[in-house]
């Protein structure tokens, strides 16, 4: 076959490449992975195939006792939100309450408390960890003199 142009040889190295590729992903599938192989049927079979289970009897009785826990839980949940709430409010009204403080005490220190710079800056907390193993752990090219 003659090619006339680059494009259709492109073409055709590209498609055996294709076809190489395929025919080594195939090979390396081994007997685990073949569709025919019996133990791989089995494997699916347990894995993916189980019959569901039936669900138990459940009486009246159950039923009103786990509405009981769930109402329960519930309103745990609820009084944890509210303390949780009253909490926070407490401290923002503890916090504002110190600002008129401060504002009645010294307008000039109440000034500097609320002045946010332009530039932002990570916090000291966010420092770089300094405790890491260096990257060249060791020089064997060292020579004594």
């Amino acid at each position: 076959m003659v090619l006339s142009t680059r494009i259709p040889a492109t073409l055709l190295r590209a498609t055996q490449a294709t076809k190489a590729i395929k025919k080594a992903a195939s090979a390396r599938k081994g007997p685990a992975q073949d569709a025919s192989n019996p133990r791989y049927e089995l494997m699916k079979q347990i894995l993916f195939y189980q019959q569901p289970r039936e669900l138990p009897a459940v009486s009246e009785e159950d039923i009103e006792r786990h509405m009981t826990i769930l109402r329960a839980e519930k309103i745990f949940k609820m009084t944890a939100s509210s303390k949780r709430r009253a909490d926070r409010a407490r401290k923002f009204d503890a916090m504002e309450k110190a600002y008129e403080a401060l504002a009645e005490a010294d307008p000039r220190l109440f000034e500097a408390a609320c002045y946010k710079s332009g530039t932002v800056t990570f916090p000291r907390q966010m420092r770089v960890p300094t405790e890491t193993p260096p990257i060249h752990i060791w020089n064997y090219n060292v020579s004594s003199k």
